[in-house]
């Protein structure tokens, strides 16, 4: 297979620090967010004109995740910095938001990942203290990864249920309303292969398809691994259906987006820039998810630390990261 390279449709300029991690959230008012650690602020771009319409500044630590209001009736965005986490009213007619309406701080140590549930009720986030917390006002898990906690994943129509994800290479499935864990999913093979001695499989990033039936994990070993909830599936065998996507890249796996309005399609992004489309029918069948397509980013980003697809009448592609001179990059691709 041939690797398609991207072009982009429209760069957007803004941050000049050199970012060492970035992130991209799409929101349904054809908003992308994108931030840059190093300049402690968070921009929120306008696709239909590529500006910025608005600034969040004035943050004591460098911004590590940000999360909307699912509900487009809620007008709030979730950003974490160092310990704390801000909400910020979007309808502030202020170009430049300096002062947060609601502020969080019950974190030990640095935020890594926050989430917030589909009923704009619940808060969770994740931490270096090795630590899982969800927060209507608070409550904290007890410390069940023995590593940094990277990722953390409310996941739809399902009330009481968030999923984790750490560098030891663990995936936790949660009942917060308990505060334990349900399940557990070790990422390490029971035969682990050469470089996954070197490259083991830590758990980057997560993501959950939209109607919560698929948990997806990138993997510091360059593969991504599926996990199928299908409720009908678990009646016969009570356990999930688990499948490992190999071979789409070479260095380990930051950033997963699903395809929107579908839960069989999915982008994987590496931090070498390459970008694999995988695709399925459905999980528990014969038929095994196979790699549509891959990709590479243009020459304009050194390094890719976060992707987001969305649709405005055709699949669109937002990549944020490193870009030449050590600038922030952003780009719009379209994959069709």
């Amino acid at each position: 297979m041939s690797t398609i390279p991207l072009t982009p449709i429209v760069k957007l300029d803004g941050h000049k620090a050199p970012p060492d991690h970035s992130i991209l959230i799409y929101h349904n008012r054809a908003h992308v967010v994108v931030y840059y650690i190093e300049d402690n602020t968070c921009r929120i771009w306008d696709l239909r004109s590529s500006r910025v319409v608005k600034g969040i500044q004035n943050l004591n630590s460098p911004v590590s995740s940000i999360s909307f209001a699912p509900q487009s009736s809620c007008p709030y965005i979730y950003l974490s910095s160092g310990t704390k986490v801000y909400t910020f009213d979007l309808r502030n007619t202020d170009m430049i938001l300096a002062e947060p309406a609601r502020e969080y701080n019950f974190s030990a140590d640095e935020i890594n990942a926050i989430d917030v549930n589909e009923k704009n009720t619940f808060l969770a986030t994740a931490d270096d203290d090795v630590d899982l917390s969800t927060h209507k006002i608070h409550k904290s898990f007890s410390k069940k990864h023995n590593s940094i906690a990277m990722a953390v994943k409310f996941r739809p129509k399902k009330p009481w249920q968030v999923w984790s994800g750490g560098l030891d290479s663990k995936v936790f499935q949660w009942d917060f309303s308990r505060g334990m864990i349900t399940e557990t999913f070790d990422m390490n093979p029971s035969e682990p292969t050469a470089a996954q001695m070197f490259n083991p499989p830590f758990v980057y990033s997560l993501a959950v398809s939209k109607d919560g039936q698929i948990i997806a994990a990138g993997l510091g070993d360059s593969t991504v691994q599926l996990i199928s909830c299908n409720t009908k599936k678990r009646l016969k065998n009570g356990v999930p259906t688990i499948t490992r996507l190999e071979n789409g890249h070479k260095s380990m796996v930051n950033s997963l987006t699903f395809l929107p309005s579908t839960r069989t399609k999915l982008v994987s992004g590496s931090a070498n820039g390459s970008l694999a489309l995988w695709e399925w029918s459905e999980l528990e069948g014969e038929q095994s998810p196979t790699l549509g397509q891959t990709f590479q980013l243009d020459n304009g980003f050194v390094k890719l630390n976060w992707v987001e697809s969305f649709d405005v009448g055709d699949v669109r592609l937002a990549a944020a990261g490193v870009g030449k001179a050590e600038a922030g990059a952003l780009a719009i691709y379209s994959l069709e």
